[in-house]
């Protein structure tokens, strides 16, 4: 908490939270839960905005998720930002171990285009029925303060759920992609948008990735960022991990101010 409200005083945009039951790359494979998470930091800090990094759409039923949505953007006065992703193999033993099902990437995606359309209609006091999920009668009677709806954010690389972010995306949140497979993916998503007449620049780019840096050297944060985020991004998402000093968040917002 103490560590939200230091990137609220240095000028952060954001600040987030991962969304898993097990994370798989800690020792314990344990941790805070997310959106508990993060109603405490919107109750702690004032102008930051909150974000998630990013719900398993699996985790949640899409109307329930709508609720906590809600209930997170009145909590934090409008400052939600939800980021939504379908898991990766990586989470294949994460949640069936927890007794959650891991489908075929084709399902998964679909019930992300549905989650993204439910989560829309139940902010807005609509009805919604789709293949995978219904609202047969508004359930939802808590509005989220941001109108029309808090911004989705979808992560991964998959095509198809390229095609769901130029349709029904705010933004996209790509990791762990080399600068020309981050090249080749915003090209795509560019003609996706122009397909559907949807302007391009509506939808935020933005990369996440740790910076772990065993230094405090603001040089070697920016030749990180540049090996790593395409020049076209301009929002970054760090991690810099459970066990970073308050020099840390210092030396990041010095350098990504420069990148």
């Amino acid at each position: 908490m103490a560590a939200a409200r230091q990137c609220e005083n240095l000028g952060y945009d954001s600040v987030w939270a991962f969304d898993h039951l097990a994370p798989y790359w800690t020792k314990s494979k344990n941790s805070l839960e997310c959106w508990s998470t993060l109603s405490a930091l919107a109750e702690r800090t004032d102008s930051i905005k909150i974000g998630s990094m990013v719900t398993n759409i699996t985790l949640r039923h899409p109307v329930t998720l709508a609720r906590i949505t809600s209930s997170l953007d009145v909590i934090s006065r409008g400052r939600l930002i939800l980021g939504l992703g379908i898991g990766d193999r990586r989470s294949r033993s994460e949640l069936t171990s927890y007794g959650y099902p891991f489908d075929n990437v084709e399902t998964r995606v679909g019930r992300l285009d549905e989650t993204v359309k439910l989560l829309k209609a139940a902010w807005t006091g609509k009805k919604f029925k789709g293949r995978h999920y219904q609202i047969p009668t508004q359930t939802n009677n808590i509005r989220p303060i941001q109108k029309p709806h808090p911004p989705i954010w979808l992560g991964g690389r998959h095509r198809k759920i390229i095609d769901v972010i130029a349709e029904a995306g705010d933004g996209w949140n790509y990791w762990n992609l080399n600068k020309d497979e981050t090249v080749e993916t915003l090209r795509y998503l560019q003609r996706k948008c122009a397909s559907l007449r949807r302007p391009f620049d509506q939808i935020v780019n933005s990369w996440s990735g740790s910076l772990r840096l065993r230094t405090l050297n603001k040089e070697e944060i920016l030749t990180t960022l540049l090996n790593n985020v395409n020049k076209e991004t301009r929002y970054l998402v760090a991690s810099l991990g459970p066990h970073a000093k308050s020099k840390n968040y210092e030396v990041f917002a010095e350098a990504a101010l420069q990148f």
